[in-house]
């Protein structure tokens, strides 16, 4: 798809971008995501009792830190900082206190909804921004990885859960 064209699939009601948001608004959604499931996942993992569920949680942590570092380049290059929103770190702590409090099934459930709408995000990135293609493809394998991890958790092949992410180039 050109990047004169619309998408042709509005984003959700509850979206986390918006048709009118800018590039820079969108790369700022994105990166900041990035900030917050870095935290997330590092927070989980902290806090989990389950050797297994914490060896995963820094894994998806470790995917989280390496996505985002490797968005620097198109942040460097659209002229966006790479530091921390403030309001996402505290956003993300807090929900890492409460995530650690769920169920791990109830935990993995959030990944489908979010998963799809960040997809969605990274996709009209490429869209938009020809130049920024490449990083825009890294972040929607990432994202696609990440929910199929939870997709395969969830149907108990807690064995290969990982593959996907091990997989993606950044990741090796």
């Amino acid at each position: 798809m050109g990047s004169t064209q619309e998408t042709t699939t509005p984003p959700a009601p509850n979206a986390v971008f918006t048709p009118e948001d800018d590039l820079a608004t969108l790369w700022f959604k994105a990166y900041q995501g990035e900030v917050s499931g870095e935290i997330l996942f590092g927070r989980v993992a902290a806090l989990s009792e389950d050797p297994d569920h914490r060896q995963k949680m820094e894994v998806l942590c470790l995917l989280e830190a390496r996505t985002k570092e490797a968005c620097v380049p198109a942040m460097v290059r659209n002229g966006l900082s790479t530091d921390p929103d403030p309001q996402t770190v505290s956003d993300a702590e807090a929900l890492a206190e409460a995530a650690a409090t769920l169920a791990w099934a109830d935990f993995l459930a959030a990944f489908e909804p979010i998963t799809t709408q960040f997809v969605a995000l990274y996709e009209r990135i490429g869209e938009v921004a020809p130049a920024d293609k490449a990083e825009a493809e890294l972040l929607v394998a990432h994202e696609n990885a990440l929910r199929e991890f939870a997709r395969r958790e969830l149907a108990g092949r807690t064995d290969d859960s990982l593959a996907l992410i091990e997989a993606l180039s950044h990741m090796n």
